[in-house]
């Protein structure tokens, strides 16, 4: 019964709808709110060294690994607007926190018959996690009646952490390396923006952003000197939120 009355009601106000198209023209601010995915992908690299090529040849280090997750995000918009007819163009920047934190792991027993090796628990541990993100976009829409359907892209940039460990069970040994800095790559995405209230509007976003690759090289020149190895990680992700903008 909800449901058919409300579509009874949006039908009701679609000549209205119709015959004008709202105002979209200058400034706006406004907060938002939602999910993250992100599968941390990690990829195996160079390495070198006797006994990491052995390794790698019996499969204690995973060519490719990667396992989705999902964190909130949540932050602040300012952008303006310019309106021409039913075509809206503008520019939108962002900035958002988060709490990404993406664990991966392998572990298999080494097979190497020496017996220093033989049957030792290989255990990896592949990490992404993500603080900040914050984009400066282009966007450009379709205005009908109090509604706006739009297209954006841009710039994004965020804090991430990329890290890799190594931990032998047995022998007790047990290190990890990890690169840590402010990325950059590109977003894009589309959304639907509906007048609610006066000055205020409610939006509907998808964004998918890829932030520049990372490697983190692993090496322990005292335990075991000359054996270095690669992981390339890959920090991109899809972000889904709802918004509510103030418009001035």
């Amino acid at each position: 019964m909800f449901v058919r009355t409300m579509a009874v009601a949006m039908l009701a106000c679609t000549p209205a709808l119709a015959q004008q198209t709202a105002d979209w023209s200058g400034g706006f601010v406004g907060v938002s709110a939602g999910a993250l995915r992100s599968t941390g992908a990690a990829s195996l690299g160079d390495y070198e060294g006797a006994l990491l090529e052995l390794d790698v040849s019996n499969g204690l280090f995973p060519e490719d690994i990667d396992d989705a997750d999902v964190a909130g995000i949540g932050g602040l918009t300012f952008g303006w607007n310019r309106q021409n007819g039913t075509l809206v163009t503008g520019v939108e920047i962002d900035f958002s926190l988060t709490g990404l934190d993406v664990e991966n792991g392998f572990a298999k027993r080494d097979p190497n018959p020496d017996p220093i090796f033989n049957g030792v628990n290989t255990i990896t541990g592949y990490g992404t996690e993500l603080d900040t993100l914050a984009t400066a976009r282009l966007k450009a829409g379709y205005a009908s009646g109090e509604t706006l359907f739009y297209v954006t892209g841009g710039l994004a940039a965020g804090r991430v952490k990329n890290s890799f460990s190594l931990e032998l069970t047995e022998l007790g040994y047990a290190s990890d390396w990890s690169a840590s800095d402010t990325r950059f790559g590109y977003v894009v995405g589309a959304g639907i923006e509906r007048k609610v209230s006066g000055r205020f509007s409610a939006k509907v976003e998808v964004l998918g952003y890829d932030l520049s690759d990372a490697t983190v090289r692993a090496s322990d020149p005292v335990v075991f000197p000359g054996q270095t190895i690669d992981y390339s990680f890959d920090n991109s992700g899809v972000v889904a939120r709802i918004g509510l903008n103030y418009g001035f």
